[in-house]
């Protein structure tokens, strides 16, 4: 018997979770079978649409609210609003779950179709898009292609034109449900911007100061907005960023002390102090525990190819009749 999940049971703090968009600018996971992989209250950098196709209704909780979502509603999430799903296995609960970068969605963008605005807090149908049984199918149909693909080459340039399309269905339905879109604020594109700025210069200097120059605005103003808008201060985002870049790069078997530089801190012991207290470990215990995570999956690949190769090797010497 599952344990069911109650708003009093939910923690009070969100935590920052993070997938592949920081390598590829987006992520696309089918939810089918299996636990939920993101069981906690959190947020996240990147925007994110849920198509819900489950056999049960789910509950969706952003922020102090929750909504019902059954099959055909489209759940849409903002930069850094805090939510979960209130569900503990996949199996009645099938959904297709899609994150994006700002710029992943600003180039998918045009001038007549700014597609920001699907993801915006003002419109009249956040979070939950109700699509109906309907107009889902041609989402459907996508997400069939999206994890069917078996080009051995071009892969992921064939998934970046489903996922293309599926934005470019989101914007009509969103628009036909919304005649008059949804107002992005001055303080939304701020945020933006920001954002925008911080993941393409992480290694560089990113002071309150610096950051005014470049938006133009006051660094109070930035600070109280981003705050605001986001529910964390610009320096823990920065520094959360800064962080999990730098694990990122230990898999690669970059040297630490190289790693502390190229992700934007000023000296090693500055870097240890800050990983330590977001990671919960130092920089060389996190890297060990990595290393030794990821011989274990060779391991146990290279395990699951020999297997297979004493089975073919065992039915070539099996006689023939």
């Amino acid at each position: 018997m599952t344990q069911d999940l109650t708003f009093s049971s939910l923690p009070s703090d969100a935590s920052n979770f993070s997938n592949n968009t920081d390598q590829f600018g987006f992520d696309a996971e089918l939810h089918q079978f299996g636990k939920n992989k993101a069981p906690m209250f959190h947020f996240h950098d990147f925007y994110e649409y849920v198509i819900y196709l489950g056999k049960e209704p789910a509950r969706f909780r952003l922020l102090d609210q929750e909504y019902e979502v059954g099959f055909g509603d489209i759940v849409r999430c903002d930069l850094m609003d805090e939510h979960m799903w209130l569900v503990q296995d996949n199996e009645d609960h099938m959904r297709f779950s899609v994150g994006l970068t700002f710029n992943f969605v600003m180039s998918c963008s045009t001038k007549d179709d700014n597609l920001i605005q699907i993801f915006s807090r003002n419109g009249n149908s956040y979070p939950v898009l109700h699509l109906g049984s309907l107009d889902i199918h041609k989402y459907i149909d996508l997400i069939g292609a999206y994890q069917n693909c078996t080009l051995e080459h071009g892969k992921m340039v064939f998934q970046l034109g489903i996922l293309h399309q599926m934005l470019a269905y989101l914007q009509d339905d969103f628009l036909r449900l919304n005649s008059g879109g949804a107002i992005l604020t001055r303080q939304d594109n701020l945020v933006c911007e920001l954002i925008n700025y911080i993941n393409l210069h992480l290694g560089e200097d990113l002071s309150l100061k610096t950051l005014g120059k470049v938006t133009n605005y006051n660094p109070t103003y930035l600070s109280r907005t981003f705050k605001n808008l986001t529910r964390s201060t610009l320096k823990l985002y920065i520094d959360q960023k800064r962080i999990h870049t730098a694990t990122l790069l230990m898999g690669k078997g970059t040297p630490l002390t190289e790693i502390a530089m190229e992700v934007g801190f000023q000296n090693y012991c500055t870097f240890y102090n800050t990983f330590r207290r977001i990671m919960g470990s130092s920089p060389e215990s996190y890297a060990k525990a990595q290393a030794r995570q990821d011989r274990q999956e060779r391991q146990n690949k290279d395990t699951e190819s020999n297997s297979g190769l004493w089975t073919l090797a065992e039915e070539a010497r099996a006689p023939t009749s």
